[in-house]
């Protein structure tokens, strides 16, 4: 499993525990952190009054604020009053120096006091990258200095989402398959194949089209051909199985002969009879008498019985299944199987762009894990594989992921739909639904991820519900 997106994340959000901030007033400021709560921004810190010498009739104000580099917003104000400013307060409800202020406290010379301080606001849209400082208001008098701001911590609050990769199981070896369908033409009662007559240069021009693309390739090499031949219910079935063998005979022949292949390549089979197509011929007709015909089809008559009841007993019927039915009926079906040898890393980066289907997905993964990570290139490599194999799980959950690193959560869910139900696949769902603001469905999908041991759902399950140590100095 291959994992991007955790390592940018740990370094933006995450930073060690420093020593405390000591302040011109003497109040000492630690364990400042900033952090994403699901849509809001929470500051948290605490602060150490016992070093403050404030005036009894004065009062020292502590702002804190957060700022990205061009925008500041204030947050609520510790106020420490002396005390007889803190008499009178208490007295005559005056109002504070702070406006709206988070605590107002006492200061008290003989005890330890401390203000454990948590606001959390509404995330704005500029809030990605914060930093956390303080100033002070000395005098009470409403005046602070901006050079006295003091910076406390940093962090980026923007959900950055760790990602899981999945890498493919290698393919050893890779197997392929090309299959085909010829309607070749005999002379009546013949099994020899004239490449002359009727359809015929049309039809084998099709077959050599197929064994071409492989044989003539050195990247491939062809491991069986199947052969099938198929006949019609016409005749008797001793006349049409002797007809479907020997066409089947026919067409490996003729392969043989052309390119050189062994006879043990070869794996030939055949159909007397093909009522199975009759059947679904007549199912899907018109014709006045299908119900009737369906019952004599599905009888249990041998074969040749079945035949002349069905010519006797249905002859308008029977004429147009001669001209119209019979005629597909005859036919040869073929499948061949190869294999497709190895690429280094090269060369596969070369055939990504060429001839993408001669390489397995984990060949495709590698390429991927050479490119820059959300680069422009490593999106095409899983894009290309999810047009190749639009079904495959593992295809599809890394598509969403490139296109939930790239923040396109709406574009991901079509092919969250296809991406199994694995830890990986439900921390991906988790993450679309962070993206989405949609935050009680993201925990569902990150808690049965992280509970199944990935590490990349507990990370993100502690960057959307706050339980994490992000932005701490």
């Amino acid at each position: 499993m291959l994992t991007y997106g955790c390592l940018l994340g740990a370094l933006l959000v995450s930073s060690p525990l420093a020593a405390r901030h000591t302040l011109r007033s003497g109040a000492a400021v630690g364990d400042s952190r900033v952090f994403r709560l699901r849509d809001s921004v929470v500051v948290e810190m605490r602060i150490d009054l016992a070093g403050m010498e404030v005036r009894s009739d004065r009062s020292v104000v502590l702002i804190p604020s957060l700022c990205d580099g061009e925008r500041t917003i204030a947050l609520p104000a510790v106020e420490v009053m002396g005390r007889r400013r803190a008499l009178y307060y208490e007295r005559n409800g005056s109002r504070t120096y702070a406006r709206q202020p988070y605590r107002v406290v006492r200061k008290d010379r003989k005890a330890a006091q401390t203000v454990d301080y948590r606001v959390a606001l509404p995330r704005a849209e500029w809030m990605d990258r914060l930093r956390l400082g303080v100033t002070e208001d000395l005098c009470g008098c409403g005046r602070t200095d901006p050079g006295r701001w003091v910076s406390l911590c940093e962090a980026d609050v923007e959900f950055s989402p760790c990602l899981a990769y999945v890498t493919p199981r290698v393919e050893m070896p890779k197997s392929r398959e090309l299959r085909g369908r010829a309607y070749l033409d005999f002379v009546v009662d013949r099994t020899e194949i004239d490449p002359t007559y009727r359809r015929n240069p049309e039809e084998l021009a099709r077959i050599h089209a197929t064994v071409d693309t492989v044989y003539n390739d050195r990247d491939f090499g062809i491991t069986r051909i199947f052969i099938e031949g198929y006949a019609s219910p016409e005749d008797t079935y001793e006349h049409n199985t002797g007809l479907a063998k020997g066409r089947t005979r026919a067409l490996k022949e003729y392969l043989k002969a052309r390119y050189g292949f062994a006879d043990s390549l070869f794996v030939t089979s055949f159909v007397p009879e093909d009522w199975g197509n009759l059947r679904r011929y007549v199912a899907e007709s018109s014709l006045p008498d299908k119900k009737s015909l369906l019952e004599l089809i599905d009888g249990g008559m041998e074969p040749d019985r079945k035949e002349r009841t069905l010519r006797m007993r249905h002859p308008e019927s029977y004429r147009i299944l001669l001209k119209e039915c019979y005629p597909g009926l005859r036919r040869t079906d073929y499948r061949i199987d190869y294999r497709i040898r190895g690429f280094d890393a090269d060369e596969a980066r070369e055939l990504l762009r060429t001839r993408p289907e001669k390489l397995s997905l984990h060949e495709m993964f590698a390429v991927a894990q050479t490119c820059p990570a959300g680069g422009a290139e490593f999106a095409e490599v899983f894009e290309t594989a999810a047009r190749l194999y639009p079904d495959d799980p593992v295809v599809n959950l890394n598509l969403a992921n490139v296109l939930l690193a790239g923040k396109k959560p709406e574009a991901a869910l079509p092919y969250l739909e296809k991406a199994g139900d694995g830890a990986e696949a439900e921390n991906a769902r988790g993450v679309a639904a962070a993206l989405l603001e949609r935050y009680d469905e993201a925990e569902r999908h990150l808690r049965r991820a992280a509970e199944a041991g990935l590490r990349e759902a507990a990370e993100n399950l502690r960057a959307i519900a706050g339980d994490g140590n992000s932005g701490r100095k």
